[in-house]
């Protein structure tokens, strides 16, 4: 590419710098005409003559510099310098010391010392002001003596015209430059008029000029002006260019001109557009020409295709063109390159290339097509697919069908898609870089490193690497990806890899989590299909084509139970995986420190309800082959190890897992977790003596309702259908706890750890049974539906649950206790009544007092969990009272007797039941049964009777007879008060309504009736409008 913007700019300039020197041609000759005539210049014929003779002889060097007809060519007069001639008519002194030349015309010959062999004689540039010059000297002139004034400053009237002839013989890089008014000082040359240039085909305008001139080095000279040289020129505002001769695009893209016909290709170019607001300035010093304030360039192809770039200010930095390979110095002086940029942001765009960058800061080498982004926000990048985001990007293109390099600090991603490969993200937060290695490629990234590849997975650490091999027959199977400006993917394949630090890797068939990661590729070319094999939908179906018959799909269905996805944790994860296209399968997996591996099953889906977890294995050490066929066989250690599968979780220190014959063996100390599908689960029914048990939580979709989870100390063997476990075992489900001395635990049907087991939907197992022995304990803890707690203790020998009746037995000798809140004792009786005035009834217990049941029992228990019944046998001592403290007990035996608002209850048989809610009401309701030698004691009151039965619900306590004996209450109100007794048949008490029913009485006491009316009442119970009621016996 022949970039011409850097050569007409830096000509430009140094054109403009003539006008400055102009002063220095013009003092040693010029001397100003005073009105005093005694001073003035005369000059004799001789003088003239010879005067006219030198400038014959300078006009003759300097060629056709000047076209026939020219003022120049008709006898001006001529001065000269070294480099410089000085051409005018006419001059003559002004009032102030200046000095006036008309017409005027300043030639630089090329300095023949700087000229470059090879490179042709130079350039040479004349200035031309029509109109004339008003120069200024620090003195005044003497033609005669030669003496040179430095100038001071001065003026270029009119229009001015600046031109240079090519730099060499055949070299389309003539120079022209036309403005007005130029005004001139010691070291500057300012106009404010408009500014026409051109350069070659390139032309371009602005107003208002300035360029700055450096002085001499060393200091100023004895005589002649002080200029060293052309530090800048700049043109302040409205500037527009046009550029011919671009051989490409002004961004990255591939190099498609050939040697032989570069300069046809350039000559078809559409011309490159460039505009400011701002200024443009050349460096001369630095070679480096810039743009400012809303920086516009564009150029548009004749298919329409275009590169644009916008920003705040564009640098442009020259450089001298190198040597030919022969040795000889080539030819067209300086050349574009780099390109520098700056916005808020930058934004460069080519639909040729299919290349985007945005970013406060662009740098873009030429010959390299290297770009530079940067800036104190993210830059981003687009090339052809790939799209990347970062602090800064370094990227420079490789040769056809290589990914190149790259350098992006972070924090970055990058997005890239290319055809027939998947697309690929990657985020990092320190860098990104892609280099040369080998034959291949490595690619790394460093800093909270992300990699997913769309429907292939996800990989993220610390710090990884991945080695590429480059396909080489990538170019020649897709020519379209010769021409990228990014990373060509699709040519690359990964050859093996390695992460480190917090290593997650997500795959289709692997997720890992480790502190290094180590994984080779195997890549295996698709099978063949033969000719009798090939499906029907190979070829363009006809009119009226049936679907593939079952026989053609047949064969595919063996794969549909797709294996297991694996996620492996640990500290060093090792692994070969075998990639085919659409099929990439983990051969081989090793694992060590803290491992833990996961199988997720997948495949033919299983009904909602019911879907199949996979395999968990954790442990120390794990080897696993097959991982995920239907044969899969792994062996775990650890301490402990640790496998989980169709909802058992089991723990151990070694374990032995094989899918293919379906069986767990564990050998020492461990725990198992087991799922239940039931709404009920395990003994949390315990409790039904509190509040109202809460409605069954309705599990989600594929979650078991309940689990009961087994520790043991000896040993365990399962083998899918009966667990049995020995040795100081512990079972937990839910909020509730068993301990025992052995277990079995038997499911509904065997489980299957198979592939197609776990895969095609089978229905879920569940424990059937549970049986414990050699010494049984179980403490459950559960919460009703109205927020009320409880607290369940029971001790029984052995105790058998049928799960799926709700059935349970025990034997005895054991003991029961709850502690909940809210529910006081409800057989304790009121107080006496004043005359006059009802018996106020027994205050109802607070919501926040505990109240404890504890129930003693002989022989043992019988019950059933679904209807929350339990009835206790033989020698039942129950007692029941508020309570401080959830850990607190109430002693039926206690030396001081029976503590305020306490009940204790003796009989043979105790029965306790859970009703459901009445009609409006939101708990359920407790009743309770003892049979048997019944005696009831209280704080103020003793009963006896053969049986006794309370309603919550109906608020009723009823003592009841057998026939042989008699119901019998006594009370006394306070120690050392009277006695008093009643004994009925059948003693019914309203606890709500305080109001008492007798039938069948056979003794009252009138003494303690506390009124005066003649209506029998016992002892504190009913007010005096409460009559009491005798009834006959049945059959009298």
């Amino acid at each position: 590419m022949e970039h011409r913007l850097g050569r007409t700019l830096r000509v430009f300039l140094v054109a403009l710098s003539m006008a400055g020197f102009y002063r220095l041609a013009v003092v040693p000759w010029v001397e100003p005409r005073l009105k005093d005539t005694a001073t003035a210049l005369e000059l004799s014929p001789e003088q003239a003559a010879a005067i006219r003779a030198r400038a014959d002889q300078r006009l003759a060097a300097l060629g056709d510099v000047f076209p026939e007809g020219s003022w120049e060519r008709d006898e001006p007069i001529v001065l000269e310098s070294r480099q410089m001639r000085l051409l005018f008519k006419q001059y003559h002194s002004l009032p102030d010391g200046r000095v006036n030349l008309v017409p005027c015309t300043l030639v630089m010959l090329p300095d023949r010392n700087r000229t470059v062999a090879g490179e042709g004689g130079g350039r040479t540039l004349v200035m031309q002001a029509p109109q004339g010059a008003v120069l200024e000297f620090d003195e005044r002139l003497d033609l005669r003596q030669g003496k040179l004034a430095r100038l001071v400053g001065g003026s270029l009237r009119g229009r001015v015209t600046i031109r240079g002839t090519p730099s060499s013989e055949g070299a389309d890089d003539e120079i022209e430059i036309v403005t007005r008014d130029v005004e001139l000082a010691e070291l500057e040359i300012r106009t404010t008029e408009m500014v026409q240039f051109r350069y070659g085909r390139s032309t371009g305008s602005g107003r208002a000029l300035v360029a700055a001139l450096v002085p001499k080095a060393g200091g100023p000279a004895a005589q002649g002006p002080n200029i060293g040289g052309v530090d800048s020129i700049r043109l302040d505002r409205d500037v527009k260019m046009r550029l011919e001769g671009f051989s490409s695009g002004l961004l990255a893209g591939p190099d498609i001109s050939r040697p032989a016909a570069a300069s046809a290709v350039a000559a078809e170019q559409p011309p490159v557009f460039v505009s400011c607001r701002g200024a443009l300035c050349m460096n001369v010093s630095a070679n480096v020409i810039t743009f400012e304030d809303h920086v516009d360039v564009v150029r548009t192809a004749a298919d329409g295709a275009t590169d644009q770039l916008a920003c705040e200010l564009l640098a442009i930095v020259l450089a001298r063109r190198e040597a030919k390979p022969d040795g000889t110095a080539a030819a067209g002086g300086l050349e574009p390159v780099e390109i520098q940029a700056r916005g808020t942001p930058v934004i460069a765009r080519s639909t040729a290339a299919e290349l985007e960058a945005k970013g406060a800061r662009l740098g873009y080498e030429i010959a390299t097509r290297r770009i530079l982004l940067d800036g104190e926000e993210p830059v981003s990048l687009l090339m052809q697919g790939t799209e990347m985001q970062a602090r800064s990007i370094d990227y420079c293109p490789g040769p056809p069908g290589d990914p190149g390099s790259l350098m992006a600090v972070g924090p970055g991603w990058l997005k890239a898609r290319s055809p027939g490969s998947p697309p690929v993200e990657a985020r990092w937060q320190k860098w990104l870089r892609m280099r040369p290695d080998g034959a291949g490629h490595v690619a790394s990234l460093a800093g909270d490193a992300d990699v997913t590849i769309e429907a292939q997975g996800r990989l993220s650490a610390a710090e990884m690497h991945l080695w590429l091999d480059v396909v080489r027959g990538a170019d020649q199977a897709q020519p379209q990806m010769l021409a990228s400006r990014g990373p060509n993917l699709a040519a690359v394949k990964p050859a093996r890899m390695l992460a480190r630090g917090m290593v997650e890797i997500d795959s289709e068939q692997l997720a890992t989590r480790t502190e290094r990661l180590e994984m080779w590729f195997k890549h295996v070319a698709p099978a063949p299909v033969a000719a009798g094999d090939a499906p029907p939908a190979a070829a363009p179906p006809a009119a009226g084509a049936q679907p593939l018959a079952p026989s053609v799909v047949k064969p595919v269905e063996p794969a549909l139970p797709a294996r297991g996805k694996l996620l492996a944790t640990g500290g060093l994860v090792r692994g070969l995986v075998s990639m085919a296209p659409g099929n990439n399968q983990i051969e081989e997996i090793s694992l060590e420190n803290q491992v833990q591996l996961v199988e997720e099953a997948r495949g033919m889906p299983a009904p909602p309800s019911e879907p199949q977890p996979g395999l968990e294995i954790t442990g120390d050490q794990l080897q696993l082959s097959r991982p995920t066929r239907f044969d899969a066989r792994a062996v775990v250690s650890g301490r402990p190890a640790r496998v989980r599968g169709r909802g058992l979780d089991l723990e151990g220190p070694l374990v032995e897992f094989d899918r293919g014959r379906n069986r767990l063996l564990v050998d020492g100390a461990g725990t198992l977790g087991l799922p239940m599908t039931q709404a009920t689960s395990g003994f949390e029914s315990l409790g039904m003596v509190g509040g109202a048990a809460p409605a069954p939580a309705v599990p989600a979709a594929g979650e078991p309702a309940g689990r009961l989870v087994v520790a043991w100390q000896g040993r365990m063997d399962f083998d899918g259908l009966t667990a049995r476990f020995v040795d100081r075992v512990v079972t937990t489900s839910g909020a509730t706890a068993v301990h025992a001395g052995s277990l079995d635990v038997v499911f509904t049907q065997p489980l299957d750890f198979s592939a197609e087991g776990m895969q095609r939907g089978a229905p879920r197992s569940d424990v059937a049974r549970i049986a414990c022995g050699s010494g049984v304990r179980i403490e459950s803890q559960s919460t009703a539906a109205d927020g009320s707690r409880s607290l369940e203790k029971l001790f029984v020998r052995d105790l058998v649950f049928d799960r799926a009746t709700g059935d349970v037995a025990g034997t005895g000798p054991g003991r029961l206790q709850s502690t909940r809140f809210g529910q006081g004792p409800a057989l304790a009786m009121p107080a006496a009544a004043v005359p006059g005035q009802a018996a106020p009834a027994p205050p109802p217990p607070r919501p926040d007092e505990l109240t404890y049941l504890g129930v003693d029992f002989q022989k043992g228990l019988r019950g059933n969990m679904q209807r929350r019944q339990m009835e206790f046998h033989q020698r039942v001592e129950a007692i029941w009272g508020p309570v401080a403290g959830w850990g607190d007990t109430l002693d039926p035996h206690s030396p001081s007797g029976l503590p305020p608002r306490a009940v204790a209850i003796t009989s043979d048989v105790l029965g306790v039941a859970q009703t459901p809610p009445a009609p409006g009401q939101r708990r359920t309701s407790i009743e309770l049964m003892a049979g048997g030698n019944v005696l009831v004691e209280g704080d103020s009151f003793t009963a006896r009777s053969a049986r006794l039965s309370w309603s919550e619900a109906k608020d009723l306590l009823v003592f009841e007879g057998d026939g042989r004996s008699d119901a019998q209450l006594f009370r006394q109100l306070k120690v050392g008060a009277p006695m008093s007794s009643a004994s009925a048949g059948k003693i019914l008490y309203w606890r709500a309504l305080n109001r008492v029913d007798v039938d069948d009485a056979r003794f009252l006491d009138l003494d303690q009736l506390g009124g005066g009316g003649a209506a029998p009442r016992l002892p504190g119970f009913g007010s005096p409008p409460a009559q009491p009621v005798s009834r006959p016996l049945p059959g009298t």
